[in-house]
């Protein structure tokens, strides 16, 4: 089982791909302005949940970027299926090859997937330039709550991204040092983590009793990731949505 099959086997039930919800999300779009006439631009927009939201609420033009093929898949069937594809565009593959022409999005949004673009910072950089002056950006982004982080915390080569050694102040004093000023902050609860790697867990189970002695079976029912799960999301590592506006002036 490659990535791609990984992830469209273990997010199978999510409909929202991130710790949060669609009141969180609404609210998140709310702090953003979004409003009829505008072009979003969504970057990892995975099965377009958000995309389909705004584009059935307003007269707006809304890009999603998204690699994983089963994912841009599905976020295509379900806009169709809404109705909603004169509204909705979305490119397959990898982020960085989109070329946004400068200041050419009212709002630039990246829930949770500012890997894409490279990690934290190249992610504001790229955002900035394919926003407006003026407009919104929206970044789900992870953040230390609590540190030193414990030993059984692994600091490999994925660190900086699954654990990184900013605290949500931070994070807020990077994107303003980006020219980012925050506008407005949604913060995953533990319930939002809860459920979202509970369909994790119910995605994996299922997956195993349908492929019984397959050996990607282990991969997606291992109890030391659940451990994480549970132990560590949501009491050492947070999430959370940044609202800023793109430009100090």
């Amino acid at each position: 089982m490659n990535l791609f099959e990984f992830y469209a086997t273990i997010e199978r039930y999510h409909t929202i791909q991130n710790p949060t919800s669609e009141e969180k999300l609404d609210l998140t779009t709310r702090y953003c302005g979004v409003a009829d006439g505008m072009r979003i631009l969504d970057v990892g927009c995975g099965k377009g949940w958000l995309l389909r939201r705004l584009a059935s609420r307003f007269d707006i033009q809304v890009t999603g970027l998204e690699i994983y093929p089963t994912f841009a898949a599905e976020a295509r069937r379900l806009a169709a299926a809404e109705n909603l594809t004169d509204r909705i565009q979305i490119v397959e593959g990898p982020a960085l090859d989109f070329r946004a022409e400068p200041a050419s999005f009212d709002v630039v949004m990246c829930i949770g997937a500012s890997f894409a673009l490279g990690g934290f910072e190249p992610a504001l950089d790229w955002m900035s330039h394919a926003a407006k002056r003026g407009g919104a950006i929206a970044l789900g982004e992870v953040f230390a709550m609590e540190l030193p982080y414990p030993a059984e915390v692994s600091l490999g080569v994925r660190a900086d991204i699954d654990y990184p050694d900013r605290t949500l102040w931070a994070t807020v004093e990077t994107m303003r040092a980006h020219g980012m000023p925050l506008r407005g902050l949604v913060e995953a609860s533990t319930d939002d983590w809860h459920r979202y790697h509970s369909l994790h867990w119910q995605a994996g189970l299922d997956w195993a009793l349908e492929n019984p002695g397959d050996p990607d079976a282990a991969k997606l029912n291992d109890p030391a990731e659940m451990r994480r799960s549970i132990e560590l999301d949501g009491r050492y590592l947070g999430w959370a949505i940044f609202v800023a506006r793109n430009g100090l002036d």
